[in-house]
């Protein structure tokens, strides 16, 4: 209670006057406090220890806005949307700049048709990208993929200096949001950043539906220190699954997809941090396509002799109650899957 005390020892009747003061200030300062708890959910307006939010979500990096909280309905599910993700591996082009101290070699026509020849063969609606090179890159890609009638007006890419490989999203659909991230704070490192960034597009198809789809490229394993490449990986896969919590918090009911090249399969510790979710609700599915003959590699590593899947799709709790039983992935394994790309093209149907 906050009193209020002056000193008028020769008007009478200021005592009884200061006592009615001091009930209706202390009646205006309840009304006040209670107002402000209610409007902070209950938590202490005067602590300055950090909230449990905010000691699992980092500071938005320089540039980024605040998203506000979705209450718009969204369709539920409708006919298939097919989506294809694919490494495009290096899909440089004549004229392409570099954005960083190494060189780049154009990509050989051959490979650049054969990229083409896979993504047409799945017929997707919408394409994610890994390793494409930037602007030019991609319009080469999409006319080739005209050429075989396929066309894909809204597009995004996404560079990042001192990194040559991009991220890139292809879409028959209007891309109407679009949130991505160049230069996104590194988990516990926030002088350094993602090295591909995040791509984060929304696209909305003719019925009303709308699907998030969040691209990444985690650090490869080429290097000499195979050690701190892995730490590296788990700190990126930690930034990602802090980023995707808040996506689903400010739009819970929104279908959301997540693809990438992880550099690590579905049983390692980093991808682990993206199934199980900083909460229940951020969790994530991973998906389980196969190719003709039930294989489900993505990559053939030469390096280690060996067969892995580090290109993986994961789905939310609403695409995947949507997608159900009935909707159909796979990998792509027809011929020309082995001049495209060292990696293999995955897909899946969005609902």
């Amino acid at each position: 209670m906050i009193k209020l005390r002056f000193r008028c020892p020769d008007v009478p009747f200021v005592p009884a006057l200061l006592r009615r003061v001091d009930v209706t200030l202390a009646l205006m300062v309840v009304l006040v406090v209670s107002a402000l708890v209610a409007h902070h959910g209950g938590e202490s307006l005067w602590s300055d220890a950090p909230t449990p939010e905010m000691s699992e979500m980092q500071a938005l990096p320089e540039g980024e806005t605040v998203e506000e909280k979705s209450t718009a309905p969204i369709p539920e599910a409708g006919e298939p949307v097919r989506f294809l993700m694919q490494n495009v591996q290096n899909y440089f082009v004549e004229g392409e700049e570099s954005r960083s101290r190494y060189t780049i070699r154009p990509k050989s026509v051959r490979s650049r048709e054969s990229v083409a020849e896979v993504i047409a063969s799945a017929r997707p609606e919408v394409v994610g990208l890994v390793e494409i090179g930037g602007p030019l890159a991609r319009k080469d890609l999409a006319e080739r993929l005209s050429a075989r009638g396929l066309r894909f007006p809204y597009s995004r890419v996404l560079v990042r200096q001192g990194e040559d490989r991009a991220l890139a999203v292809l879409s028959m659909h209007p891309l109407v949001e679009d949130h991505s991230q160049a230069n996104y704070g590194l988990f516990g490192q926030q002088n350094r950043k993602m090295l591909r960034g995040i791509l984060d597009v929304t696209v909305q198809v003719k019925d009303g539906r709308r699907f998030r789809i969040i691209g990444a490229h985690l650090k490869s394993r080429v290097g000499d220190n195979p050690a701190a490449a892995a730490s590296l990986r788990a700190r990126e896969a930690r930034t990602l699954a802090m980023y995707i919590q808040r996506v689903v918090r400010r739009q819970p009911k929104m279908p959301l997809l997540v693809y990438g090249d992880w550099n690590d399969g579905p049983s390692d510790a980093s991808l682990g941090v993206l199934t199980q979710g900083l909460s229940r609700d951020a969790a994530l599915t991973r998906l389980d396509p196969e190719d003709s003959r039930g294989d489900k590699w993505t990559l053939y590593y030469k390096a280690g002799r060996e067969y892995c899947t580090f290109d993986q799709i994961f789905v939310n709790s609403t695409l995947r109650r949507r997608r159900g039983r009935r909707s159909e992935s796979g990998i792509v394994d027809i011929p020309a899957a082995r001049t495209a790309s060292d990696h293999r093209a995955v897909w899946c149907e969005l609902r």
